[in-house]
């Protein structure tokens, strides 16, 4: 069934708010999960597979002196969706310091959250990179330079835990400092020409994945009620 993005974000918003996230929060997610639906990355179906594990249990607490002392964060099997904006606003303003970063997260149970966190950073660096193991025990990469993001399969030797994703963060002209990661097989390219064609087309997640969050967000709808009419639920014609 085609959505439009539009229709997509305000449906993951609304699945947002009803699984307890925070105003503002509930926004960042949305926007991250409907990124990843647009780019074809399908955010619905991730959004669903992790419905159970966050839903009514938000923590988005960050200890910042305990990670300010080391380069490797444990991110405790909680969801880049609930830490992940706080911790890349953390990392831009250390890049922005230091010129270049590089950072550990372990235990991250949903990589793919990098790609939109990171890309929001992009017009502010001028280069990040990632990796991170698939299920499958499949090497992914990530270059963002100038705003231009690749994603594909990487063929070297680099050892890797299992939820452990490698970032580097560069500002200005401080990309020589950091190897760009070389993809053997780019399976995702965006830019401003990508993202422009994409938003002209319709958004078409899986039927039983946008069921399960079209069933999250309907928590937010105010069911009818003589109470609820007195409080300003309804539009008040014939046919409420």
């Amino acid at each position: 069934m085609p959505f439009s993005y539009y229709e997509v974000y305000i449906t993951c918003l609304r699945a947002f708010n009803g699984m307890g996230f925070p105003y503002g929060a509930d926004e960042d997610a949305a926007y991250l999960t409907t990124w990843l639906e647009l780019h074809k990355l399908k955010g619905i179906n991730r959004l669903a597979q992790l419905s159970n594990i966050i839903d009514n249990k938000f923590n988005a607490k960050i200890d910042l002196e305990k990670i300010r002392s080391s380069s490797s964060i444990d991110l405790q099997n909680i969801s880049l969706l609930m830490k992940g904006p706080g911790l890349f606003d953390y990392f831009y303003q250390k890049t922005k310091k230091n010129h270049c970063l590089k950072v550990v997260l372990e235990n991250c149970i949903d990589p793919i959250f990098v790609i939109p966190l990171a890309q929001r950073l992009a017009e502010k660096l001028d280069f990040i990179s990632a990796r991170w193991l698939s299920g499958k025990s499949k090497k992914i990469g990530m270059n963002i330079v100038k705003n231009k993001v690749e994603v594909g399969e990487l063929d070297d030797d680099v050892s890797m835990l299992d939820k452990q994703v490698i970032l580097h963060f560069a500002k200005n002209n401080e990309t020589s400092q950091i190897e760009k990661l070389k993809l053997c097989k780019i399976e995702y390219e965006i830019n401003e020409s990508t993202k422009q064609k994409n938003l002209e087309e319709s958004l078409n997640p899986n039927v039983d994945d946008w069921n399960i969050v079209s069933n999250l967000a309907c928590r937010t709808f105010v069911s009818i009620s003589e109470e609820s009419r007195k409080k300003g639920a309804g539009g008040g014609d014939d046919n409420d």
